[in-house]
């Protein structure tokens, strides 16, 4: 049997599993995008998908305070992920097979979007081939980055829920009152101490 195989997590009962795997980050990456990117990164199955996921060796806070999203600049690049067949974001958008970055946004409190998040925490989906500048691209920069995924007015989005997963292990699987399913995830952080958090995978919200 095969670490990898060894390693798998049954985390839901929709067969969402997850798993540590030590490939090495996708080429379609741009250089400077794959010199941030640590290794191990996670598979996860879900929906008839596998997603892979790599993130950054050090996520970089304002302040040496506790690891939080509130201390991440919006844009900063998170992590990457590639995607082996169509998939649907949190809105129930198609994302395409490809590969993707990952980065930091915030849903803006302008009343639009009421009702669609209980948190306003976000990772947006950008294709590699466009995003290939490490620097932090700031709200406006990271959603036109991010509507390239799909083609619309959108940008392609998976909802951090939740954006502090305390008491969930890394590659647990946990479901919000709503009935979304996340998997927990770890990251290094500048503060010295990881952030952990829940990635929504399965589950649609409206928008």
């Amino acid at each position: 049997m095969s670490l990898s195989v060894f390693l798998v997590l049954l985390v839901s009962a929709n067969a969402l599993s997850a798993a540590k795997i030590t490939d090495a980050p996708p080429p379609e990456l741009a250089p400077a995008v794959r010199e941030l990117i640590a290794v191990p990164g996670a598979r996860v199955t879900a929906s008839g998908a596998t997603l892979d996921f790599w993130w950054v060796k050090t996520l970089p806070q304002k302040e040496a305070a506790a690891p939080s999203w509130e201390q991440v600049e919006e844009g900063t690049l998170v992590g990457a992920v590639r995607v082996s067949a169509v998939y649907r974001d949190i809105r129930g958008r198609v994302i395409k097979p490809g590969v993707y970055t990952l980065r930091y946004g915030i849903q803006p409190a302008n009343g639009d979007h009421l009702g669609v998040s209980p948190f306003r925490e976000f990772l947006l989906l950008s294709p590699a081939a466009a995003d290939t500048d490490v620097k932090p691209t700031g709200h406006e920069g990271t959603v036109d980055l991010s509507k390239q995924t799909i083609g619309g007015s959108h940008p392609a989005v998976w909802s951090l829920d939740p954006p502090a997963a305390t008491d969930a292990a890394p590659l647990s699987g946990v479901t919000n009152d709503a009935g979304h399913e996340a998997v927990v995830f770890e990251v290094a952080t500048s503060a010295g101490k990881p952030l952990r958090f829940g990635l929504i995978l399965v589950g649609k919200i409206e928008a």
